[in-house]
């Protein structure tokens, strides 16, 4: 990938909005993330948990490469059953723009160790995911899988 477009793709994430939905594991409330940024009201609810890192994680696009709703929800699904297969809580969530120009399905998995986390977007394509340790920033974890080129 050209330093530019990987520049302008990293920057898109950083400016993402990372919404996990009111569940049970973070204290039935809306959670926004931002990279970079501390979210002491989330590592409150994990903690009190005994939850120390999680990760925010989607089977959608990989490579950052628009696919069909149907095939995207085929993969998320089946990333959803692998984290529920290995004993994880998962928490509904959306990526979304801050413009609303588009959108994907996520989860949010409390207690997923990073290592575990970058595996898993490893197996599911993506270039980039989100994780966090409580008491410590929403950082990108590049999972080593380059966007391919535009389509000309």
């Amino acid at each position: 990938m050209r330093q530019l477009d990987q520049e302008r793709l990293l920057g898109a994430y950083r400016a993402t909005r990372y919404v996990i939905r009111p569940h049970a594991s973070t204290g039935g409330v809306e959670q926004v993330l931002r990279v970079g940024r501390l979210h002491p009201a989330l590592d409150a609810e994990l903690t009190a948990r005994g939850h120390r890192e999680w990760a925010f994680l989607t089977a959608w696009n990989p490579g950052s490469r628009p696919r069909g709703k149907d095939e995207n929800q085929r993969a998320q699904e089946r990333l959803t059953s692998q984290l529920v297969a290995g004993g994880f809580v998962i928490a509904p969530a959306i990526g979304e723009a801050e413009d609303g120009s588009w959108s994907e399905q996520s989860l949010f998995v409390p207690g997923l160790p990073r290592s575990e986390a970058e595996r898993f977007g490893r197996a599911h394509g993506q270039v980039a995911i989100l994780v966090g340790r409580t008491g410590g920033p929403a950082e990108l974890l590049l999972c080593g899988c380059e966007a391919p080129p535009p389509v000309p």
